[in-house]
């Protein structure tokens, strides 16, 4: 009894083991996308300073001293504010933006080809304003006072227009993708609390099933027990033969759970490939699948989903892949599963958990193959047994 406890213990703590495993590695991988798109986003907020060239054509044209100490003074300042607005949360951000705000009113009297210094502040407020509303009330008031200022000391009329249509087409643009950025955390959370509703429900699916599973059985076993204890100095065949009973109703329950740990390890091959779909499909990869099987034994279902897993998660992580290819094929008594994508390729040695999922496929007398030239290739060759189309 203490061997058999021993080996279902083993069984969950594997089974606990690789869903940790994987579980880390999506967190990994989509905490790499999230960093990659700040980058992203810093490098063209930064990128965006080169139109500040534009502030220099007043003062070349003019050849005056006072605008070049105009620019020398204004441009640090506007500098400064833009970094701490963009990097920087709370009171001191807000304290940023208004000197951004005040340092364009300032300064666009003295050098009419700065206009470009309005269209800053308003294109990063849709990003931090929550309602719409705001973002537009400020860009109204930004322009009203543009013009306003032009009428009062006679600034280039055409240069004032030009400001005022950037900042009118960024700031609208910047709003409808900070409200397309809104509207996929609102999924996201979204997502997250109903695979959260989907894993109690599984949790306590899988305390029913125990229940129903072992409750009985250990309630036999127990009460053999106790009767083969009673036995055993009065009647020792009898004893022997509850616990010869014992015996078999335990490696029956063995068996039982071990079932039951393949199932709860894999919901099906068809689950693992729609799952795939969508951890792909937040990385913006297109997933095609091909011949999906409708029923496999379940340990070759489980080497499969297993695979499919591993296979997702590389090529999340290394392939920069835009599309990804399965495709499940019977032929000749086997069955042939191939896992293509478009990416860079390159796969020069096997991981631990490449190596696991080859240990997987040849333990079921399979093969496991991988090309890596153009795109990478992944293809599993498994004997059909009980499998069927």
């Amino acid at each position: 009894m203490r061997r058999q406890a021993k080996v279902m213990s083993g069984e969950s703590a594997a089974m606990e083991r690789d869903e940790s495993q994987e579980s880390q590695k999506l967190e990994r991988v989509l905490l790499e996308k999230r960093w990659k798109e700040r980058r992203a986003r810093r490098f063209f907020r930064y990128i965006s300073l080169t139109y500040t060239l534009f502030f220099l054509i007043d003062p070349i044209l003019s050849h005056r001293r006072d605008a070049w100490i105009a620019l020398a003074i204004a441009y640090p300042i506007f500098l400064l504010s833009f970094v701490v607005a963009a990097e920087t949360r709370g009171r001191t951000r807000w304290i940023a933006y208004t000197v951004l705000f005040a340092v364009g009113y300032v300064y666009m009297p003295f050098n009419s080809s700065a206009s470009g210094l309005f269209v800053y502040p308003v294109a990063m407020l849709p990003f931090i304003l929550k309602k719409p509303r705001k973002a537009l009330v400020a860009m109204g008031a930004q322009v009203s006072g543009m013009f306003l200022e032009m009428a009062i000391f006679g600034l280039n009329r055409w240069a004032v227009c030009v400001g005022v249509f950037f900042v009118v087409v960024i700031t609208l643009t910047n709003l409808y993708y900070a409200e397309q950025e809104r509207s996929n955390a609102k999924l996201k959370l979204a997502n997250e609390e109903i695979e959260h509703l989907a894993t109690v429900a599984e949790r306590e699916r899988i305390a029913r099933d125990l229940h129903d599973l072992l409750g009985h059985t250990l309630t036999v076993i127990a009460l053999k027990s106790e009767l083969a204890g009673k036995l055993i100095t009065s009647d020792p065949n009898a004893a022997a033969s509850e616990i010869a009973e014992i015996q078999q109703t335990s490696r029956k329950a063995l068996a039982e759970v071990r079932e039951a740990v393949l199932g709860y390890r894999s919901q099906g091959l068809s689950a693992e490939v729609d799952r795939a779909r969508k951890a792909l499909a937040t990385a913006d990869i297109k997933l095609i699948c091909d011949g999906l099987p409708n029923e496999l034994p379940i340990a070759e279902e489980t080497v499969l989903c297993l695979a499919v897993r591993e296979s997702v998660t590389n090529i999340m992580r290394h392939s920069e892949a835009t599309e990804v290819w399965m495709q499940f094929r019977f032929r000749d008594g086997r069955l042939h599963v191939t896992v293509a994508d478009n990416g860079k390729g390159g796969v020069k040695e096997e991981g631990s958990g490449l190596r696991g999922m080859r240990e997987r496929v040849e333990a079921l007398g399979g093969r496991l193959s991988i090309q890596s030239e153009v795109g990478t290739q992944l293809t599993i060759d498994l004997p059909q047994g009980a499998a069927t189309a």
